[in-house]
């Protein structure tokens, strides 16, 4: 995300800050029953506001991995033609909730132990006129037949690798890896997996992830194949790279195992450091901190860590890091007068002895705050008819942390960090007022919270 640090820094950070409907109790649903004819019932509640209009489709629901069909008449597992709700259209005032209720009349002779459907949930926000919002939702339902005999039947067609440094990806970035597993559902039950996957070396004999399965990220229909892609941080070795899914899908016990001949080309040393601000006070100064190391990449190496003064000391002065293992250095701080003002920022840099190329990416700072800082920040919304981008800059002379605020709800998951001087774009990719809009922001590392909503 930083580029560079030496002045101003210019970073566009792009972000989906999401308002719209609620949909409780959740965004899919797994129904297990023994019965044919059943009302079930969800809520929806209108988050956005204004008044919305609600419209519900009952649709097919069909994916593999890549694509979705929502129209497949002829698929024999679908629930589509079985199934009504009690409302395909209402308006919900602003903070309203009500019911949906699903009604199912399935026949007897339903070939399968799973059946599926969706609902295509529309919501639309009208203002003066226009509308502000038109959002869809598509809610999954996979209904178990309890009374049916399950058929589960996995294999693992094909694995392929695609490597982030030579192929970036426009969705997980330009370091890593993506595994894509081919696999084949031949039973009469969808296959939806609580469990993990994990990834290892023969030639390294080491095990390299091990990622939990747990998400409808990935669920193979039946009768149907399912393209399931994992993104691991890391560069792979060459050599016979062994891939392990184990768990429960509907109770039962899975293990599917493949294997993928590989000849690794990338010769890079991929590190990731942790923290990535290293905080030293006149409160904190002699306190010794730790960084965290992890070797991406399947090289042994040694390394040494500096910063452009000589008063920050990483002990051990060299250390070792093996492939996809973790090394600790401390981290010590010898200036003892803080009697400055705002923060010092020096970026961490990684030396290696074989002068193999290495790469960062997560860089990591020493930060040394002075005894007076002046956190300042400050923002604009730039809006057309459809969409809002927000400005923020750090116009202080510390490292801040902020949140967005809209209506009183946070927006972003987790506090954003700006550097002095730093401006960060956040595109909504929707219309939002600026009367509802704040920017809670803080020094990072302290509590007192200050807030701009100038907008």
């Amino acid at each position: 995300m930083i580029r560079k640090f030496g002045g101003f820094i210019f970073v566009l950070f792009l972000a989906k800050l999401v308002f719209a409907l609620e949909i409780s109790p959740s965004l899919i649903y797994q129904i297990d029953t023994s019965k044919y004819q059943f009302t079930y019932e969800f809520f929806v509640k209108n988050d956005i506001p204004t008044e919305s209009l609600i419209t519900i489709e009952i649709i097919d629901f069909i994916t593999d991995g890549r694509s979705y069909s929502f129209d497949d008449p002829d698929y024999k597992y679908s629930l589509k033609k079985y199934v009504q709700v009690n409302e395909k259209s209402l308006i919900l005032a602003v903070n309203e909730q009500r019911p949906i209720k699903v009604e199912f009349n399935v026949p007897q002779n339903f070939p399968g132990a799973t059946g599926v459907f969706a609902l295509k949930i529309t919501q639309e926000s009208v203002s003066g006129g226009r509308i502000q919002v038109r959002l869809n939702y598509i809610v999954p339902f996979f209904v178990r037949f309890t009374n049916i005999p399950v058929y589960q039947s996995l294999v693992i067609n094909d694995i392929s690798v695609k490597d982030l440094l030579t192929e970036p990806d426009e969705k997980y970035g330009d370091y890593g890896s993506i595994i894509t597993l081919e696999i084949e559902n031949k039973g009469n039950i969808a296959f939806i997996p609580k469990g993990s996957i994990q990834i290892s070396s023969r030639t390294l004999r080491t095990i390299i992830a091990e990622l939990p399965l747990d998400s409808f990220d990935f669920v193979v229909f039946p009768e149907r194949k399912t393209f399931y892609s994992v993104f691991i941080p890391y560069i792979l070795p060459s050599g016979t790279i062994d891939v392990l899914l184990t768990g429960k899908s509907y109770g039962q016990d899975f293990s599917i195992s493949g294997a993928k001949e590989l000849k690794t080309e990338n010769q890079f040393l991929l590190i990731q450091t942790v923290p990535d601000i290293v905080l030293f006070s006149d409160n904190t100064k002699s306190v010794t901190q730790s960084l965290v190391l992890k070797n991406l990449s399947p090289y042994k190496e040694t390394l040494q860590a500096s910063i452009s003064e000589n008063f920050i000391s990483f002990l051990p002065k060299k250390f070792t890091v093996y492939p996809y293992r973790e090394v600790n250095v401390n981290i010590k701080n010898n200036l003892k007068d803080f009697n400055f003002t705002g923060d010092k920022i020096y970026l961490i840099e990684l030396s290696i002895d074989s002068g193999r190329n290495i790469r960062n990416v997560s860089p990591s700072y020493v930060v040394l705050r002075g005894k007076s800082i002046t956190p300042s920040l400050k923002a604009s919304l730039n809006s057309s008819q459809t969409n809002s981008i927000l400005s923020v800059q750090n116009t202080g002379d510390c490292l801040l942390q902020f949140n967005v605020l809209y209506n009183n709800r946070m927006l972003n998951e987790t506090p954003l960090t700006i550097f002095p001087g730093q401006t960060i774009n956040l595109d909504f990719e929707r219309f939002v007022r600026g009367n509802l809009l704040k920017i809670e922001y803080f020094p990072y590392g302290d509590q007192k919270k200050y807030i701009f909503d100038d907008f």
